[in-house]
């Protein structure tokens, strides 16, 4: 565990004086040339800022507050493992427990070496990633923030044009603050969001066939790589891409049902078992097969926590329709599920 000050610990990048002025965004360009090229090629040094960065973000640069927060964080983690097999409880973490992300350095790192040095357009790229049964959330410098669905892999990143990509496998709400001066594109490959300063969801898990995007806020456009077409998508408005045939079918479609599930909530209206079973197999990382083909496409409505075990989540869904299940825990690899009538 560390709890030092900024000025210890191996960072020594600049004076305190000049990495103050950094974290407070106050130093002039020349300085913040000056910093950012001693970072460029050494990994460690910006490994150690990224990490200094976000403590500061947290704590405001008070050690005491950082020591207290540290001190919380370790009694409700040894809390948890109180009695109970360590095995147990990283899979029980990382199936219910939300994951609160702060990655500042996505416009402070990124925006000013992707920018400012085209030879390192492409290795500069940041990833970020959300386990399965989690919701990531991350905060841009410029008030912007991004929500990463159960099993979410999002890489950030900057193209010769200056046009930041974004390279989505998984669910990510995009709540972005507008800027005229940012050119953000959603690269799905077959499909490409383009965003003027919005709030949209999208939903492009590779190993599914469709994929679909919600807007509450703003406005986005579609573009299909096949022909470049474009099409603009306004707020309350559900796009739905067919990867095979590449047909997109707009509907209206309340968001806050879409976007349900970065408020913790799992919201089923008129689906298909067999839909529902494929976001629960996101969520709880389960191997889930429905015996029949009739119970597969039999629909439900419900709304459930998230934090809800998936036993408990089948029992409510049982309620309203007699259907059976067995679940098989593994010790190693996915739990497999059976539904039957």
């Amino acid at each position: 565990m560390h709890s030092c000050v900024f000025s210890v610990c191996n960072i020594k990048i600049m004076t305190d004086e000049l990495f103050l002025k950094i974290l407070n965004n106050t130093a002039t360009d020349a300085e913040k040339a000056t910093f950012y090229s001693s970072l460029e090629n050494d990994d460690e040094k910006r490994n150690d800022f990224q990490r200094y960065k976000n403590l500061y973000t947290q704590t405001n640069f008070n050690p005491e507050n950082y020591r207290k927060q540290e001190y919380e964080s370790f009694s409700r983690f040894t809390d948890n493992i109180t009695s109970v097999n360590t095995k147990k409880i990283i899979t029980h973490w990382f199936r219910y427990a939300a994951i609160f992300i702060v990655a500042l350095t996505l416009g402070f790192i990124s925006d000013y070496i992707l920018t400012h040095n085209k030879q390192t357009v492409l290795a500069q790229r940041i990833k970020y990633s959300s386990a399965k049964g989690s919701v990531s959330t991350i905060y841009t410098e410029d008030g912007s923030a991004i929500w990463l669905s159960s099993g979410t892999n999002l890489t950030m990143g900057k193209n010769e044009e200056g046009e930041t990509i974004a390279l989505l496998d998984g669910e990510a709400y995009f709540d972005l603050v507008p800027n005229q001066n940012r050119k953000l594109v959603v690269d799905l490959g077959k499909l490409k969001i383009r965003d003027i300063g919005t709030k949209f969801n999208v939903r492009a898990y590779q190993s599914e066939q469709t994929i679909s995007t919600s807007l509450v806020e703003g406005q986005i456009d579609l573009i299909k790589d096949s022909d470049n077409s474009r099409l603009t998508i306004n707020p309350g408005e559900y796009a739905k891409f067919n990867k095979t045939d590449k047909n997109i079918i707009i509907n209206q479609q309340d968001p806050s049902i879409i976007t349900a599930w970065k408020d913790g909530k799992f919201v089923f209206i008129d689906q298909p078992l067999s839909e529902i079973c494929t976001e629960l197999e996101n969520w709880y990382n389960a191997d889930i097969q429905i015996e029949d083909e009739v119970l597969a496409n039999t629909r439900y409505t419900s709304v459930v926590k998230r934090s809800t075990t998936i036993e408990m989540v089948l029992k409510i869904l049982s309620i309203t329709d007699q259907i059976h299940y067995d679940i098989t825990n593994k010790k190693e690899g996915k739990d497999i599920i059976k539904i039957r009538k």
